[in-house]
């Protein structure tokens, strides 16, 4: 999978909470597939410290998604309001940039 917001560089998988999650290694996002989130931050944090880096400064358009190019729409997180992440509208999958997740596992 490619990159939504660095012009198509490929995205990197990595197990976390016995869930693989795709990141982006130049600016730090992450994409989860449909309940990936959702099960990493119900898993304790484990692993969590693995996506830890500097926030990316990347909150303008929310791009396409990386799984099947649907539009990602822009919402708050339901964890943490002061997060806006942006979700697929086809297949539901989430994409964090990068310092997103840390906020909203604080």
């Amino acid at each position: 999978m490619k990159c939504s917001k660095c012009e198509g560089d490929a995205l990197r998988a990595k197990t976390v909470a016995s869930v693989e999650v795709d990141r982006c290694e130049r600016r730090g996002g992450l994409w989860f597939d449909e309940s990936e989130l959702t099960a990493v931050l119900e898993g304790k944090g484990a692993g969590a410290r693995s996506f830890v880096g500097s926030d990316s400064g990347l909150d303008g358009k929310p791009g396409n998604c990386p799984r099947d190019g649907g539009r990602l729409l822009r919402i708050y997180s339901k964890q943490n309001r002061s997060v806006v992440v942006d979700r697929c509208s086809q297949c539901n999958g989430v994409w964090l940039d990068g310092g997103e997740f840390q906020r909203l596992t604080r």
